[in-house]
């Protein structure tokens, strides 16, 4: 009776943890919206309603301005939806939010993806798996949007110095100084996750060979 108490108990206490890290959470998004991303959008409207009151010649020099302002405003954004961990990676962890991204971009698309690891003895930290997490759906968008695959490949290992992972498509691939017109964008986001965790990445791609994507970063920041 007392181990089912205490077990209770120590149920009860992991759930209140967890809503208060959520409620924090929160907090602390809600204070870089309204500080960062709200006071930002407020100096922008007020900028464009003081446009009819100048000399049009002074008007493009003002527009300028103001796109500059909207592309901090995109970096800000991205930003802050790059450091959330999505729901199933905290419930369940990289693993399993890997699979179910794999089947439901298999059902939703034309493209079969097969996940595989051989994962061990690793402590998650919740920064790489967000990071590796928003790698492989970008990966999986660029090869639904410009690869014309109908097969893709996700890897997950490790070892204990390391995390390694592949994604490969047998796609009509590209010549590597052509990436920016596939996808680049992406990709680009891709290198920067994996600079920012120290790892590295490797492109190999040929036009009519598909593309494979290998990363290898630290099991510990």
């Amino acid at each position: 009776m007392a181990n089912t108490k205490s077990s209770k108990k120590s149920r009860m206490s992991h759930i209140l943890s967890v809503i208060d890290g959520q409620e924090l959470e929160r907090q602390r998004l809600s204070r870089e919206l309204h500080d960062g991303i709200g006071q930002s959008m407020v100096a922008i409207k007020m900028k464009l309603e003081s446009l009819s009151y100048i000399p049009e010649k002074e008007i493009k020099p003002q527009l300028e301005g103001i796109k500059r302002q909207f592309d901090q405003i995109v970096d800000e954004i991205r930003r802050i939806t790059t450091d959330l961990m999505p729901p199933v990676l905290e419930e369940f962890g990289l693993v399993i939010a890997l699979f179910n991204l794999c089947e439901d971009t298999a059902r939703h698309s034309t493209v079969k993806v097969k996940f595989e690891h051989k994962v061990r003895n690793v402590e998650w930290n919740k920064k790489i798996q967000t990071y590796l997490y928003r790698i492989v759906q970008e990966a999986l968008n660029n090869i639904i949007k410009h690869s014309n695959a109908d097969q893709a490949y996700i890897k997950l290992l490790n070892d204990h110095d390391c995390i390694y992972l592949s994604i490969q498509d047998n796609g009509k691939g590209f010549k590597l100084h052509d990436s920016g017109s596939q996808g680049g964008h992406g990709l680009h986001n891709m290198q920067e996750r994996v600079k920012l965790l120290g790892g590295t990445l490797d492109l190999n791609s040929a036009s009519g060979k598909g593309t494979l994507i290998q990363i290898k970063v630290p099991r510990f920041l």
